[in-house]
């Protein structure tokens, strides 16, 4: 009898339906505590859990219907969708998903078009809430989606867009259904399987489907809580979007087991986190690094130095900050913000939606690394063999790099609790296991220091990108930069950021007699993001333009020279690149001067040996 049937025979009351019951209902004495606020209003534990009862008694009433109708098996559990911004709605519908034993999919906003109705085709939902935001988007696709009808989307809010006639209000329909349903109707609890699917992205071109279990919801929200020790005074801070696991795993979940609260925000802004930190007494925060950077740029900009920060808010009588949890800051983003608000200490991790390898910089650790890690966590080149440790120089810098660094993977068996694969996506999953190993897609070192394995990070493989806190495939950029007018050949990869993660490249082969266009170019990648499906981060930050590729022996494009000569222009001064900015409406050519300064903001972040 091998693990994961003993968790579901003797252990089956470890799911996430069990947590809520818990943490929201049986423990009394949270009836009455704060558990959320947004936009100024406060929501308690009592609340939460009548409105999440309420969700979830309609879920299965939606799900009687459609079995009484045959549309449903049996034994078949409700598929439902979610594609809008954070709201309390949005909350509501993922706590009733657990206790109702609903699937839920969250449906990343990014997605447009083509995309969207992939994936929601790909997903067989029967239900999908939207609201007055992302009701639009939805309309202009509905007539392609053959898994639900106009009356099986429902609108959190008014539904006025042009295109939404037949869109259903979601406070309506739910008010509407039976407030008891028989316990017959909700379907026995597997605790591997999911309850939340967030994408992440595909290798071909669709984003894959990562299920996060009743057991993953549970055992991520222990893992978190035992390594912050957050109690019921604390009070997170949640602007990372409710379709991303960050959000779960490191924001709701413990404070779900810890009694504390959070504040949730429709979406994120650098501006308004000091106001938050303050007047909420938020003292825990989930992050990416790309927006972790933001309000360490804002705090610095408003006050004129990291002193004055300093000294208007490290000992600031309202100032409760004490620690944060996330992945991709920078080392000197991360000290900076302990020392502008005065921290205790930040977790920098290295993890991904699917789990299975999890670190995390805990105090007392080499601030550079993410962790330490177990023997099953190994370094593979890329013929798999396992590299050795880094060594270091007398200047700190490793000295055999291309040794050391490959693959970060693990050894896994067929007890492995954390991920089992890609929701309808066997070639995806088959990539992602092979031959007893997971292979991440990034790439690591080790450095073993007092006998203790660390792990360092050191960006993504050729095929994957890291941006804004999300992975994507190559592959999805590849698709919008071959329909740039004119273009023959292009390859897509990701390069240095000055702030965290990666920004997007692209190398294009123009087709005979075309020239690039960098105005057209841009004018015709905005539109894909408006209405061709292109997620706004796959939109390209470089481009560079080439002659003819260098191809391998089956013709190939040979993408890592390209990827390690990226837009440094100051040793490669013969490349042609053209680049993008936040508010450019075209793209601009790559000058000597204007590369200084780029390089000068990778030295004030201490981002610099990445450009080499």
């Amino acid at each position: 009898m091998n693990l994961k049937t003993i968790i579901r025979r003797f252990l089956w009351f470890v799911n996430f339906r069990s947590m809520l019951l818990l943490t929201l209902r049986w423990l009394f004495i949270r009836r009455n505590r704060v558990l959320f606020i947004f936009e100024g209003r406060e929501y308690t534990y009592g609340e939460v859990f009548r409105q999440a009862k309420r969700y979830a008694d309609f879920f299965l009433a939606e799900r009687q219907r459609r079995i009484d109708a045959g549309r449903l098996g049996a034994k078949d559990r409700l598929a439902l969708g979610v594609y809008m911004e954070n709201t309390p709605e949005y909350l509501f519908a993922s706590l009733a998903a657990g206790l109702s034993n609903s699937v839920l999919f969250a449906i990343n906003t990014g997605f447009r078009g083509e995309t969207l109705a992939r994936v929601i085709e790909q997903s067989r939902i029967t239900l999908l809430i939207v609201n007055d935001t992302s009701a639009d988007e939805i309309a202009r696709i509905a007539e392609n989606l053959s898994v639900i009808g106009r009356d099986e989307i429902l609108c959190a809010g008014a539904v006025t867009g042009p295109g939404t006639e037949g869109f259903k209000g979601l406070e309506a329909s739910v008010e509407a259904s039976p407030q008891k349903v028989s316990r017959r109707h909700r379907p026995r609890i597997d605790n591997f399987s999911p309850v939340i699917v967030i994408y992440t992205s595909g290798t071909t071109g669709i984003p894959k489907g990562v299920p996060c279990t009743h057991i993953k919801f549970v055992g991520a929200g222990f893992i978190v809580q035992s390594a912050v020790h957050l109690k019921k005074r604390d009070r997170g801070y949640i602007s990372m979007p409710l379709f991303h696991s960050n959000a779960w795993y490191i924001g709701i979940l413990p404070q779900l087991i810890a009694g504390g609260s959070f504040v949730l925000k429709r979406k994120f802004s650098a501006s308004a986190f000091e106001g938050d930190m303050l007047e909420h007494g938020v003292t825990f925060l989930n992050y990416v690094g790309q927006p972790l950077h933001y309000i360490i740029d804002a705090l610095e900009k408003k006050y004129g130095s990291g002193d004055a920060v300093v000294r208007a808010l490290a000992r600031h009588p309202k100032n409760r900050f004490r620690t944060a949890y996330g992945n991709g800051a920078s080392v000197i983003d991360r000290r900076k913000m302990m020392r502008y608000l005065g921290m205790d200490h930040i977790f920098e991790i290295y993890g991904s939606t699917e789990a299975v390898i999890t670190t995390a910089n805990r105090p007392g650790d080499p601030i550079e690394c993410v962790g330490r890690i177990s023997r099953d966590i190994v370094i593979l080149n890329e013929v798999g063999a396992q590299c050795p440790p880094a060594s270091l120089d007398e200047t700190g810098r490793i000295s055999n790099y291309d040794e050391a660094v490959g693959e970060i993977c693990r050894k896994v068996g067929s007890d492995n609790l954390r991920f089992d694969g890609y929701f309808d996506d066997r070639d995806a999953t088959g990539q992602k296991f092979r031959h007893g190993i997971y292979h991440s897609g990034d790439l690591g070192h080790v450095r073993v220091i007092k006998g203790i394995r660390y792990l360092y990070f050191n960006g993504r493989t050729d095929d994957w990108i890291r941006k804004d806190g999300e992975n994507f495939s190559a592959e999805n950029v590849l698709h919008y930069a071959l329909g740039i007018h004119g273009v023959d050949s292009a390859v897509a990869y990701g390069v240095p950021s000055p702030v965290a993660d990666e920004h997007v490249m692209i190398a294009i082969q123009m087709k005979q007699d075309r020239a690039f266009d960098p105005g057209e170019t841009h004018h015709w990648l905005v539109r894909q993001q408006e209405s061709g499906g292109m997620d706004p981060k796959w939109m390209p930050d470089y481009i560079r333009i080439v002659d003819t590729f260098t191809v391998n022996d089956t013709q190939k494009i040979i993408v890592r020279p390209y990827k390690r000569e990226h837009f440094n222009v100051e040793r490669n001064p013969n490349m042609t690149i053209y680049f993008r900015e936040r508010g450019d409406r075209t793209y601009r050519k790559l000058t000597g001067e204007r590369f200084v300064e780029i390089r000068n903001r990778f030295v004030s972040n201490g981002r610099e040996g990445l450009l080499v």
